[in-house]
């Protein structure tokens, strides 16, 4: 800036607009101080006054600060605009930063991502151009993997300009509004992919290429195909050309050169490899399986149908071989069956006869997949055994896993309880179909078990049959009759499993097939047993079943809780009743006894349960058994009224028929009506005895038979016929 001479208006010098932008703010506060300290005008161009300032006196102390406010203020208020900007732009890329002609200043992290992946989708989209040999050849720049690393070169964008300390970054800032900074976008492509193009360019524009050999399967045999030099395309400087014309988007049409080439397999290499491939198929292959259970054979020819050989470059040429998947999955079609299997929960094994219980793992369902196969055999036949294991194709998932049972905790053997019974009677057909419906039952922790709630009610249609039951202290036949003795093992497994009874009943009366007080009742719809799981870990129920036997085991862990009986003394006797009833085939004289009574008592059954560290706990059992009644069949009429049946009369007895015969009928009469009957006389009959003249010879009914009184008594009178005189 040139200051003017006295009562004169200087023009300065035109500055760079990238300098004037920033300096505006902090002259339109510098230069009108000094102005007003000296009365001057000062102009950013022709004839353009920056600002004009007043000549009015000022004392010397206040130009002074007024000089020293002005400094202060040019010194400020750019560092305030740096810090402003500053603060305002994070995040972004800083201003007049480009890369490849992109311009990225400005834009946030995911914008200037996006606009350089616009940026590299334009370069993979543009085709490029090649010639060899004279052979013209396009090339898509996908197809050799063309690739910008799009975050790297946000990234050093975002690094421009932003210095360490705060003066070196403000002196950077300060210079991005007239300094523009150009940053280098490195282009990759994919070396395997892009000799793979080549190689089929050599195919079409080399007359003779260079071969690296290789091996012929014929038959069952495998021969050498040995390497040969030959004219390919210079492989070094192809790679570098391609990726500079990709680079850019000028892109010319760009002359690959060819040169002699050398094979890098030798003879002997090759002669190596046909013995390999002799071994891959001398003999045949079995590859097995045990879940599900598998073994199949690939024969020789079969083998060598599959097997496919390559020279392919890694560290170096080498010839590689593979079995074809697709001729595999034709030589495994008719196995399809037994391959592809449908998923498999887990499940745990239960031994009952040892005890013991195995956790049988879960499986994702199997399926046939060639590719796995094809590598499974590759490798089980360079073994000298020729044998490996059949690979599957992971299918469905199981949907009760080897993780979910393990998670259930140790499941082991807690208790059992068998009881016995005769064999061959209907009850026992009952037994086992209960024993059946139970068979392999699992509760949860904390659930409630109800045998009546699982069995569900007891019919034909099940298979239940009609065999005795106690029904008001008597025995009769009804549909799924004796599982009573079902309900009484599963109590006892229970109570040595030391889990909760929730609900159970014992029988009325005593039998002495079951413990006494520990057993139990069970009918549809009640009396009901009911157990609770109240350990953490779930309780497998089994069972089984002989012809005299029946036991039922928990399985699960109740902590190591072991349960003991303790059995009290009886107490509280009482006598058997007479129990009578009503038979009308029996005469009022007559007595059946159908079931001999006995006593009943009461007794006690502590379950003394002990935990491995000595804790215990009792639970006390009460029972009184009511005796059994004598039952004694009789006539109706002999029945006592206590023991009618609610709502019936008594009846009255029938009355014995007199034996007649010999008997006036004057006096048969007499007798007859005393007994509440009436004669009828039914005529007489010829009698051959003079004394039976006019007595009773016959009787309807006959006497000693029982009827109803009122019932007449039909008589018939000998009539004595003397027999003819002899002449």
């Amino acid at each position: 800036m040139v200051s003017p001479r006295e009562g004169e208006a200087r023009v300065l010098p035109p500055l760079p607009r990238s300098v004037i932008r920033p300096l505006r703010s902090v002259l339109l506060v510098y230069v009108p101080l000094i102005g007003l300290c000296r009365g001057k005008r000062y102009y950013l161009g022709p004839e353009t006054p920056l600002l004009t300032a007043s000549p009015t006196p000022m004392t010397q102390n206040v130009r002074r600060w007024i000089l020293i406010g002005g400094a202060a203020a040019l010194l400020l208020l750019p560092l305030l605009v740096y810090t402003f900007d500053t603060i305002r732009g994070s995040g972004e890329v800083a201003r007049n930063v480009s890369a490849a002609g992109v311009e990225l200043g400005g834009l946030g992290e995911d914008d200037a991502v996006a606009a350089m992946r616009d940026y590299e989708a334009e370069l993979a989209a543009q085709p490029a151009q090649f010639t060899v040999n004279g052979f013209e050849f396009t090339l898509d720049p996908r197809d050799v993997g063309l690739d910008v690393d799009e975050q790297a070169v946000v990234d050093e964008a975002l690094e421009q300009r932003h210095d360490k300390g705060f003066f070196s970054g403000f002196f950077s800032w300060f210079g991005s509004f007239g300094d523009d900074i150009e940053l280098n976008v490195p282009v990759t492509i994919d070396a395997d992919m892009l000799d793979d193009v080549l190689d089929e360019w050599e195919q079409v524009a080399v007359d003779l290429p260079a071969y690296e050999g290789g091996v012929i399967i014929r038959d069952t045999r495998a021969l050498p195909d040995y390497p040969r030099p030959g004219e390919g395309i210079d492989r070094a400087q192809a790679h570098i050309a391609v990726l500079a014309s990709l680079e850019s988007f000028d892109r010319t049409t760009t002359a690959l050169e060819t040169t002699l080439i050398q094979p890098t397999l030798s003879n002997a290499d090759i002669d190596a490899a046909t013995a390999d491939a002799a071994r891959l198929i001398d003999a045949p292959v079995t590859l097995t399986a045990s879940d599900p259970e598998l073994a199949i054979t690939f024969t020789r020819e079969e083998l060598a149908a599959a097997l496919l050989t390559d020279v392919q470059e890694n560290s170096g040429p080498e010839v590689v071989f593979e079995f074809d998947p697709e001729t595999i999955r034709s030589v495994l079609t008719p196995h399809r069956e037994a391959i592809e299997q449908p998923p498999r929960d887990a499940e745990l094994q239960i031994d009952e006869e040892a005890k013991e219980v195995t956790l049988l793992p879960s499986r994702h369902a199997t399926l046939l997949d060639e590719e796995l196969v094809a590598t499974a055999l590759l490798e089980a036949a360079a073994l000298p055994s020729n044998t490996g294991r059949f690979p599957f194709g992971e299918g469905a998932a199981p949907g009760f896993t080897t993780e979910d049972a393990e998670a259930l905790g140790d499941i082991r053997f807690v208790s059992d309880f068998t009881t016995s019974h005769p064999a061959g009677q209907k009850r026992v057909i009952n037994i086992h179909l209960m024993a059946d419906a139970v068979d392999g039952a699992i509760v949860e922790p904390g659930e409630e078990f109800s045998l009546n709630e699982h069995v569900g009610q007891r019919t034909t249609d099940k298979g239940y049959v009609p065999a005795p039951m106690i029904f008001n202290g008597e025995l009769i036949d009804d549909v799924g009759g004796g599982v009573s003795q079902f309900a009484t093992t599963f109590y006892n497994a229970v109570f040595y499993g030391c889990y909760e009874d929730v609900e159970h009943k014992p029988h009325s009366y005593y039998f002495s097939r079951y413990p006494e007080v520990n057993e139990a009742t069970i009918s549809w719809p009640s009396p009901h047993l009911i157990f609770r799981n109240n350990t953490d870990t779930i309780v497998i129920i089994k069972t089984q079943y002989t012809e005299t036997e029946i036991t039922v085991q928990f399985y699960g862990n109740n902590g190591g809780c072991v349960a003991e009986r303790q059995l009290g003394n009886r107490y509280a006797f009482t006598d058997p009743p007479d129990k009578y009833e009503a038979n009308p085939e029996l005469n009022p004289t007559e007595e059946k006894v159908t079931q001999n009574g006995w006593g009943g008592f009461s007794n006690t059954v502590t379950r003394v349960m002990t935990w491995p560290d000595g804790t215990t706990l009792e639970e006390e059992y009460v029972w009184k058994y009511s005796p059994a009644p004598k039952i004694i069949e009789v006539h109706p009429c002999m029945v006592p009224e206590d023991q009618l049946e609610e709502g019936t009369d008594p009846t009255e007895c029938p009355v014995e028929v007199p034996t007649l015969a010999g008997w006036s009928v004057a006096d048969a009469r007499n007798a007859l009506e005393a007994l509440g009957l009436t004669l009828v006389e039914g005529g007489t009959v010829e009698v051959t005895d003079e004394a039976q003249n006019g007595l009773i010879v016959e009787q309807t009914p006959a006497g000693g038979e029982w009827v109803e009184l009122e019932t007449a008594v039909t008589v018939t009178v000998g009539l004595y016929v003397p027999p003819p005189e002899e002449s």
